[in-house]
């Protein structure tokens, strides 16, 4: 069974995914405009959409 570990902080995760959409092309100014387009369009947090992006590219899902 795997093992599940400790979320890291927010702010580490919203860097994370801000390197997961600058990987893609963007720039750090237009990622962070994304990241928080796509949690206000989804009714989450910047954070936990973060996790959800950062999730996705690891392969985890929830």
């Amino acid at each position: 069974m795997p093992v599940k570990t400790a979320t890291p902080p927010a702010t580490d995760v919203v860097g994370l995914a801000l390197e997961v959409l600058a990987a893609q092309g963007m720039s750090r100014p237009a990622a962070q405009t994304a990241l928080k387009a796509m949690a206000q369009e989804r009714g989450l947090t910047v954070a936990r959409c973060a996790a959800l992006v950062v999730a996705a590219v690891d392969g985890r899902m929830g």
